[in-house]
């Protein structure tokens, strides 16, 4: 979905969610990574799904699910 080195503009639930670090787009600095997780409480089977780590402002957050990262910034538009 993402490469390493995309840019990636943030909608108004991310601006929200990121407005402590006063973030409004952000840089994907890694190729997408699986992420296994286990939840003892709801099933006892592995979960599996792609993380990216992300730049926003000087600080990197690491391992945000590739779904959630769908919802918090806006679609991709060509300007060419």
């Amino acid at each position: 979905m993402f490469s390493k080195g995309d840019l990636v503009f943030l909608n108004d639930k991310g601006k929200l969610l990121f407005e402590r670090v006063d973030g409004e787009h952000g840089i994907i600095m890694t190729d997408r990574y699986l992420i296994y997780e286990l939840d003892c409480h709801r099933t006892p089977d592995m979960v599996q799904f792609y993380a990216y780590d992300v730049l926003i402002r000087g600080r990197l957050f690491k391992k945000i699910p590739e779904r959630f990262l769908l919802r918090v910034i806006e679609n991709e538009k060509n300007i060419e």
